[in-house]
């Protein structure tokens, strides 16, 4: 069971993208997923329209809004559909086939021998959930904000990367550095990192909980050398699921998800921000579409095991459930409806003044 604490107190805030003061109430909802007490409440800003939290826990509280056994910091898996150089692919899977008696199903012999089908197998399983470029060069650094347990970190390293993360939860930045990596425990702003310190900067699903979103994409652009990556990603107000679902949206995460984007105030801070070469990518992923149900279900029959069992499947999904889901995320990612996005970014700053924003 998670330990959660009581002592979240919550600050009213101007718009952290503009400051302005005016908004009009969203959307009022409690946390069903890991029992921080209270009630939240989200406001669109009448200036620019950014959706956010106001109130909103306060920096001193911030991180009791994380209880122990919040997943991501449980077994961190950023993994699914990250594009990855295969070069080596024929080679460890002929190896994993011959001396691992379990195997994935594609790697038997005798499925491997049906033309296309571990093609096909891929295609369908590939969320474009994260992006794993190989380092440019032997001596390049990374930073992974919000880097978890560092299970990311790990497949940074593996094609190349001299790589550290940040982290504010203590007990995931300690197994961090139980991986071997080196982990600021805090803020990205606490760390204190040099200008031009690092090749590339990843932040998977961690841009909705940073109180200050622009100041901190600011602090990101002024680390990174010229044209440095910018990768990552986060969930998309933009698309139809908030409107079906409403307060049972899968993603809201009362209180951790203190802002929401759409793709076009998104690239709008982006470029504001000092990044260019915006790509914006709609992840083939409908396991939100699967826990908005199962909140759907619960909040309409609060003792439902069927409604825990679906909730579960976010968290545990099974392959062949994501198979068979995939047609779907498929196509609402191609209708640019997808739930959850993928960003990538070039840091755009003068090589000689590391000019800022």
């Amino acid at each position: 069971m998670p330990v959660v604490s009581d002592a979240v107190q919550l600050e009213k805030i101007a718009c952290p993208l503009c400051q302005a003061t005016e908004y009009r109430h969203y959307l009022t909802g409690r946390d069903v997923a890991m029992g921080v007490p209270g009630t939240f409440q989200l406001v669109t800003c009448r200036s620019c329209r950014h959706i956010y939290m106001n109130p909103r826990p306060t920096l001193e509280t911030l991180a009791a809004c994380y209880p122990s056994g919040y997943g991501p910091h449980r077994s961190q898996e950023h993994g699914d559909g990250c594009s990855v150089d295969q070069s080596k692919d024929s080679k460890s899977e002929s190896q994993a086939a011959s001396s691992n008696t379990s195997q994935p199903w594609y790697l038997r012999s005798f499925v491997r021998s049906i033309p296309g089908l571990k093609r096909l197998y891929r295609w369908l399983s590939d969320t474009r959930s994260t992006v794993l470029p190989a380092a440019p060069d032997e001596g390049s650094r990374a930073l992974e904000l919000g880097c978890g347990t560092g299970q990311f970190l790990e497949s940074l390293k593996a094609v190349g990367w001299n790589c550290e993360g940040v982290e504010l939860v203590t007990a995931a930045a300690e197994q961090a550095r139980g991986r071997g990596f080196e982990i600021h425990e805090g803020t990205l702003e606490s760390a204190q990192f040099s200008d031009n310190s690092f090749d590339a900067a990843f932040a998977w699903h961690v841009l909705e909980h940073l109180p200050d979103v622009r100041s901190s994409l600011i602090e990101l652009h002024r680390v990174l050398k010229p044209q440095g990556l910018l990768a990552c990603s986060m969930p998309n107000v933009g698309c139809w699921e908030p409107y079906v679902f409403g307060g049972n949206w899968y993603l809201w995460e009362w209180p951790r998800h203190l802002h929401f984007f759409n793709p076009a105030r998104l690239q709008r801070l982006l470029e504001e921000t000092g990044f260019e070469e915006i790509r914006i990518e709609h992840q083939r992923n409908s396991l939100n579409v699967v826990g908005s149900l199962g909140l759907l279900l619960r909040r309409m029959f609060p003792n439902s095991r069927l409604a825990a069992r679906i909730l579960e499947f976010p968290n545990r999904p099974t392959m062949w459930g994501q198979l068979a889901m995939a047609p779907f995320a498929i196509v609402m990612a191609w209708l640019h409806q997808g739930g959850r996005i993928t960003v990538t970014a070039r840091c755009r700053k003068n090589s000689t003044s590391g000019e800022q924003p």
